[in-house]
């Protein structure tokens, strides 16, 4: 499905490549930490399993770190990578569930892991005191989530080894004269029965030599059904972070 997604999305790169691109060569590093809330739920031929009310996963806080490079060469797009932590383990009860071949009966341990690598190639369609950027990004999940049963000792798991295509906006307006910034950047993808989109909202301020600061919302919805697998999943809260252009 992935492979037929990406050949359906060729006229769209083709349609940007016309896009406007920076006057000058531009980089942009930066990390964020942001205080992610879980909630949703789990199933693997059997009952669904509540995030919260049966693994008793609370809050966590991961950090996300990027790069960007803009450059001013026609058709060729820009290029961010982007690595985002997502990681959370807890200890919970699951009372006669069953998850992935193993029922599960008593105290359990898990871990989901939802960390992912996004590799994004954008064109600029304005660059002024608006600045507004569109493309496409591959996101690279390589682990899922393991519940383990702690007596008897008994394993189960989703395997969420994929490589994810998206489409990808970002709009930021500069407020004149004051060096503040307000922008909304996201991903989106929906096929079959599988969802995902992740969107931010930010605030920031830059300062004359290119270091800056950001903070905002951000909010990730992961819906996936592959067969008798299924995971819904919202991660969301507030981030804030540095940044330094040069």
């Amino acid at each position: 499905m992935n492979k037929q997604f990406l050949i359906a999305l060729l006229p769209a790169c083709i349609g940007l490549s016309g896009a406007a691109q920076a006057d000058v060569l531009g980089w942009r590093v930066g990390a964020n930490l942001w205080q992610q809330q879980y909630e949703g739920d789990v199933r693997s031929g059997g009952g669904s399993i509540d995030l919260e009310d049966d693994l008793s996963y609370d809050d966590e806080t991961g950090f996300s770190y990027y790069l960007q490079f803009e450059h001013p060469v026609p058709l060729l797009p820009n290029v961010m990578v982007q690595y985002t932590d997502l990681e959370v383990d807890a200890s919970g009860f699951i009372d006669g569930v069953e998850f992935d071949g193993v029922v599960y009966q008593g105290d359990v341990t898990s871990r989901l892991d939802l960390t992912h690598t996004d590799f994004t190639l954008y064109y600029e369609l304005l660059d002024n005191w608006v600045n507004l950027d569109a493309g496409l990004t591959g996101r690279w999940f390589d682990e899922g989530i393991t519940i383990t049963s702690v007596n008897p000792l008994a394993e189960g798991s989703i395997d969420i080894d994929h490589v994810v295509p998206m489409f990808y906006g970002h709009a930021r307006f500069d407020l004149p004269f004051s060096g503040l910034s307000l922008g909304v950047e996201g991903n989106y993808i929906s096929y079959d029965d599988n969802t995902l989109y992740d969107t931010k909202l930010n605030l920031g301020y830059t300062f004359a030599f290119g270091l800056g600061v950001e903070a905002g919302y951000r909010v990730m919805d992961f819906e996936y059904d592959d067969d008798d697998e299924f995971a819904d999943v919202t991660i969301d809260g507030v981030y804030g972070g540095l940044y330094w252009d040069f």
